[in-house]
């Protein structure tokens, strides 16, 4: 378990108090327990998961009586370090507190190239030499004309004729999407007649059919009315006689 700072971090070898007997580095982030034991915070969390009893009197633990040491943590804070990247050449020391600060410029930090497909790892002091050799250097033109430059065509670049061909590509390209509008269009407008014309039929079908619905309505009338006037007929075939 390393909740703590290794202690081969510091430039002077640390008190015994400030040492975690759990995982035996400089305490990160001290606690106390009710009993005054100190550990890491993250160490004693872990050792809680297993037992609840302090690992150094067997007390059992409370972690509603947990406290956290804030004076001993920015005491601790302000112990001497070596930089972590010693083995790389760095022989800066400065106070624990400022490792971030540290880290984040210095020159012996290994960094990975920022180019795709390189994957090289390389120290902040290296890598604008190595950026200079990169095969995977990949840079927009400086001249705004957002070609994106490979190394090997760098010095052959021509800001005048890429435009030139990025406007004929273009150009072909709009000319190609105008033809397949064009075409679409004329489908569409064929489709359009063949719509109108089965309009046409279907209008003049009901046409008929409705003449002939008239016509036929006609005549059920008529005979409708004659059947429903017999006396009529007896009448006139009365007169008739009498005439005789």
């Amino acid at each position: 378990m390393t909740g703590g700072y290794e202690v081969e971090q510091f430039v002077e070898t640390p008190d015994d108090d400030l040492i975690c007997v759990i995982c035996r580095a400089v305490l990160r982030c001290p606690v106390r327990l009710k009993c005054n034991h100190v550990f890491c915070k993250e160490c004693i969390l872990q050792w809680m998961k297993r037992q609840v009893k302090c690992p150094c009197c067997r007390q059992p633990i409370d972690q509603n009586q947990m406290v956290v040491l804030f004076k001993l943590s920015k005491s601790i804070g302000r112990l001497s370090i070596k930089c972590r990247n010693a083995q790389q050449g760095c022989r800066a020391t400065f106070p624990l507190s400022n490792e971030y600060l540290h880290i984040s410029n210095c020159p012996y930090e290994w960094q990975l190239c920022p180019h795709e497909g390189c994957g090289q790892q390389v120290l902040r002091k290296d890598a604008q030499a190595h950026d200079q050799s990169c095969s995977h250097w990949r840079q927009l033109c400086p001249m705004g004309c957002g070609t994106l430059l490979v190394r090997e065509n760098q010095a052959q670049h021509n800001c005048y004729r890429e435009l030139q061909q990025r406007y004929v590509a273009e150009r072909r390209k709009q000319r190609a999407i105008a033809a397949n509008l064009r075409r679409k269009m004329q489908r569409m407008q064929s489709r359009m007649a063949q719509i109108r014309r089965q309009i046409n039929l279907l209008c003049e079908s009901l046409e008929v059919g409705d003449l002939e619905i008239e016509a036929g309505e006609g005549t059920s009338a008529w005979t409708d009315a004659n059947a429903a006037s017999p006396s009529s007929s007896r009448r006139h075939h009365t007169n008739s006689s009498r005439v005789r």
